[in-house]
């Protein structure tokens, strides 16, 4: 045999007959893995939970509830430094007493507010310290209005602000249960 020749082709189909084209080795295709949903509890690393919409509302809820409080706070403080002052200029000291009280339960409802703004806050960036900051503030303000709206209700000239303040009430204990049932929200480490 020489080696400087070519290896001899195959010998053509004879006339009529199909040839079937030479088989080339396929390769596998390759499939990406099935897709499966990323998140909380999904595979690897997911990212934070979205915010559920209990919290959202709450916080809106808290903010807004805590500025309006906030200002009654501060016009109280605002009344009764006046009557104090007033007490005070024309000899009336029962009138001054009276103010300072006002003024101080005024302070009191400020700093009632702000707690609500901040819990609020808070809440709407995951923080676990303003959910139990807005559940508590929650809680105290649903058992004050329920309580104040069951008593209006009972005497005879107090029907609509006791409906108010009953409506009220139970949207602060809404609000303290949408905080209390979002765990995995505020379980998550930001």
């Amino acid at each position: 045999m020489d080696q400087s020749q070519p290896p001899a082709a195959p010998p053509p189909p004879p006339q009529g007959q199909w040839q079937q084209p030479p088989q080339q080795p396929q390769q596998p295709q390759w499939t990406p893995p099935p897709q499966q949903p990323m998140g909380w509890g999904g595979p690897g690393y997911g990212g934070p939970p979205v915010r559920p919409t209990g919290v959202t509302l709450a916080a809106i809820y808290l903010i807004v509830m805590g500025v309006l409080v906030a200002l009654v706070g501060g016009c109280a403080t605002a009344g009764g430094a006046l009557i104090g002052g007033a007490g005070n200029s024309q000899d009336l000291p029962g009138l001054g007493a009276v103010g300072g009280a006002i003024a101080i339960v005024g302070i009191i409802i400020v700093v009632i507010g702000v707690l609500g703004i901040i819990s609020g806050a808070g809440a709407l960036t995951g923080s676990g310290w303003a959910r139990w900051m807005g559940v508590i503030v929650s809680i105290i303000f649903a058992i004050f209005l329920i309580l104040g709206g069951l008593g209006s209700l009972t005497s005879s000239n107090g029907i609509g602000g006791g409906l108010v303040s009953l409506v009220l009430g139970v949207l602060y204990a809404a609000c303290a249960w949408a905080l209390i049932q979002a765990t995995a929200y505020f379980s998550y480490r930001r």
